[in-house]
């Protein structure tokens, strides 16, 4: 592994840079494996604990989304805080979250407020493993360097839901144990978050970014949001409701889809180095258009649970897969900043744009699964991401990095 190339420019030493790397990499992958046995149970403690409808599950999403709306706000709060210390809050957040949950058992307004609790840590980090990776990396070579941390976070997200899918009882879940273990591997990467030192991301950032030349950036997030959340939302729920999956499944799906991620990360890096986050964002927006509407209108097609799940799951895996495609707004944000502080403040003021449509889609989207049945939402979503592809020809073109709303 070679250093990056803004070492040159920062004053660091190549060793003392590798050890922030290989830092850098564990915490990557603590997060990733609590996270992962997280996303693998938390959505069937809901249904089994709770047995809330479909809209009840969306509405549920404005309190868990709300952190995300915030997350401006808690980073401009924190904006004295080196980069790593900021992730170094949220991750202990996230943690104490999670304890939480394993203790809250059947106790709704305590899920709720322990939901919140974690949702805040994780959304506060959100920011900064993007952050991290582009201060890390040179002008060439960003994609790439977010390729390699997404594999070690695949890899730690196979580990997560692989002890979710061995070891979970189907018959009697063990879902306190399960949120008790992530939360302790999540509190191990915070410590890990302590111990990195970076001298050129410890200046003092910005409390709010919001500047004309990241225009096409906000629009992109917003349109982004929207369609994300609503596969968040309800993709685990249709496998759930409607084809009766366990939480072992969900956890075996996210694991073929963290599997075959290893390998389509870092070439996700490589194809945005190559072909330019322009390229890579319409290519997205017009796979996604697909995937939705496989998803959605699987059932209806084949006519059975059984002949549709095949198809419903590689759909469901697909999506997961194309996550790592996302990297590309980040990268092409990070060309038109002038420096890494300006990166992380731009990322925390994006986020909140992002989840000003997390946190109200998925209320519509429960309305129509209500009225309408799961397939429009589907649809819905299907035409947010071809709308998402026609945004992204705005973009500049690979050798012209200048942004073409300004």
């Amino acid at each position: 592994m070679e250093p990056p190339s803004v070492s040159r420019n920062s004053g660091i030493d190549s060793h003392h840079l590798r050890v922030q790397l290989i830092l850098f990499f564990c915490v990557t992958a603590c997060l990733a494996l609590g996270v992962g046995i997280y996303d693998s149970t938390f959505n069937n403690y809901l249904k089994d604990t709770f047995a809330l409808s479909a809209q009840a599950r969306g509405f549920l999403e404005l309190p868990r989304e709300l952190p995300g709306f915030l997350v401006v706000l808690m980073t401009g709060l924190l904006c004295m805080l080196p980069v790593t210390r900021l992730g170094m809050v949220g991750a202990l957040t996230l943690a104490l979250g999670m304890i939480g949950l394993a203790l809250s058992g059947s106790r709704y307004f305590m899920m709720l407020g322990m939901m919140v609790l974690g949702s805040s840590g994780l959304h506060l980090m959100m920011p900064v493993s993007d952050s991290l990776c582009i201060g890390l990396s040179g002008e060439t070579n960003r994609g790439r360097r977010m390729g390699q941390i997404g594999a070690v976070s695949t890899a730690g997200t196979i580990a997560g839901t692989g002890l979710v899918w061995r070891f979970l009882d189907k018959t009697h879940p063990q879902y306190p144990a399960a949120f008790a273990v992530a939360g302790t591997i999540v509190f191990v990467g915070a410590i890990l978050y302590g111990l990195m030192h970076i001298p050129h991301l410890h200046q003092r950032r910005a409390r709010l970014v919001i500047s004309r030349k990241f225009t096409l950036y906000y629009v992109l997030e917003f349109l982004y949001g929207a369609r994300k959340q609503i596969f968040i939302t309800f993709g685990p729920w249709v496998l759930i409701e409607v084809y009766g999956k366990p939480a072992n499944a969900i956890a075996g799906l996210l694991m073929i889809a963290a599997i075959v991620g290893i390998g389509f990360r870092p070439l996700a890096g490589y194809l945005i180095d190559r072909l330019g986050e322009r390229t890579v964002m319409i290519a997205d927006g017009l796979l996604l258009s697909v995937v939705c509407v496989g998803y959605g209108y699987a059932l209806r097609v084949f006519g059975s649970p059984e002949k549709a799940l095949p198809v419903a799951s590689a759909c469901f895996v697909l999506d997961n897969l194309l996550f790592a495609l996302g990297t590309s707004r980040a990268i092409y944000m990070s060309r038109l900043s002038t420096s890494p502080q300006e990166v992380t403040s731009t990322l925390a003021t994006g986020i909140s744009i992002n989840h000003i449509a997390s946190m109200t889609i998925p209320l519509v989207a429960g309305t129509l699964w209500n009225h309408f049945g799961f397939e429009r939402v589907f649809l819905a979503a299907a035409f947010l991401a071809l709308t998402v592809a026609a945004v992204s020809t705005l973009a500049p073109r690979k050798k012209t990095q200048q942004n073409p709303l300004r």
